[in-house]
């Protein structure tokens, strides 16, 4: 029996399979020497369409399979469909922060030259890792991204934080660490909108990969920061946000949070024995996606349930 919504992609993979002039056998080796093992019975349903591939690992396998039969890039993965989001539903899907605050972010973006997500070059893993940490003044989110180009050029990503009247209203430093440098500028400080141009370091053809990282630094202390946040423009094979927490405080409680086109959801999470809380998606976007906390009991008026109250400077923390 055939998975409802699975026809265009067992069709696709059945007619790339046979063009390739491989056996399932082969193929299931060839994948497995990837680091992406599958087995031959898994491959037969794929291509039959009696089962299609889950999230996390299995999106990996596509991923893998798109390179190995010589396919474009998400391909396939595009006809697997977008994974349902797990936890409990929000029901206000409004802009996160106030309508003010994202009208500025509109602003930084296009003087930073970005009118258009087609501006965008193509976030195909993003990973990101927040440094919490009670004891200094300045926290650190030092962000790995692989991008694929759409055009030949140069590559470009902006990084934008607008902050909130209760967060102290100094400029972030952006220090590109591997792979870009950093272009235009933002700096209203009237605003309190900060942001700059990544730009992926050499010339890319259409269609290459390149990886870059940096960091940015908040000169804020850690009970002013609540939150981490990232926004996709389109489908991400792999994304990893994690947040560890340093010096004498913990949070109290924490969430982690995603927002697709389609729906929203909030699941809460514990700190593991690395005093670490972690997001991680395969086959996201576009939407956003990201950690919460609170610091004190007596930010119970500011819960967590409430999409409203994630401030403009934690969604666009990540938004780079």
């Amino acid at each position: 029996m055939q998975v409802d919504g699975g026809e265009s992609f067992a069709r696709s993979l059945r007619s790339s399979i046979e063009r390739s002039g491989l056996s399932l056998t082969q193929i299931s080796q060839r994948l497995r020497a990837r680091s992406r093992p599958v087995s031959v019975a898994t491959l037969s349903n794929w291509q039959s369409g009696r089962s299609l591939p889950g999230s996390g690992p299995s999106i990996g396998v596509v991923a893998a399979l798109e390179d190995l039969l010589g396919r474009s890039p998400d391909s396939l993965v595009d006809l697997v469909g977008a994974p349902r989001l797990q936890g409990r539903g929000v029901p206000d899907t409004r802009f996160i922060g106030h309508r003010s605050s994202k009208n500025v972010f509109r602003d930084a973006l296009l003087e930073l030259g970005f009118e258009s997500p087609e501006r965008y070059a193509h976030e195909r893993v993003f990973q990101q890792l927040a440094t919490i940490d009670s004891g200094r003044d300045v926290q650190q989110f030092t962000s790995r991204v692989t991008v694929r180009a759409l055009e030949s050029g140069t590559c470009r990503l902006p990084a934008v934080h607008v902050l909130e009247p209760s967060e102290p209203n100094f400029a972030p430093q952006y220090i590109p660490l591997e792979g870009c440098t950093v272009g235009r500028t933002v700096n209203w400080p009237e605003r309190r909108a900060y942001g700059v141009e990544l730009k992926i370091d050499g010339h890319l053809n259409a269609g290459q990969v390149a990886t870059f990282a940096y960091r940015v630094e908040m000169h804020a202390a850690a009970t002013d920061v609540t939150g981490t946040f990232y926004s996709l423009a389109r489908r991400a094979h792999d994304v990893l946000l994690e947040a560890e927490f340093r010096g004498p405080h913990r949070p109290l409680r924490c969430e982690r949070y995603r927002r697709s086109e389609t729906a929203e959801s909030v699941t809460p999470v514990r700190l593991d024995r690395r005093d670490r809380i972690q997001l991680a998606e395969s086959r996201f976007g576009p939407g956003s996606f990201g950690l919460r906390w609170v610091w004190e009991e007596n930010d119970e008026t500011d819960d967590l349930d409430d999409a409203d109250d994630l401030d403009d400077a934690d969604e666009i923390d990540g938004l780079s």
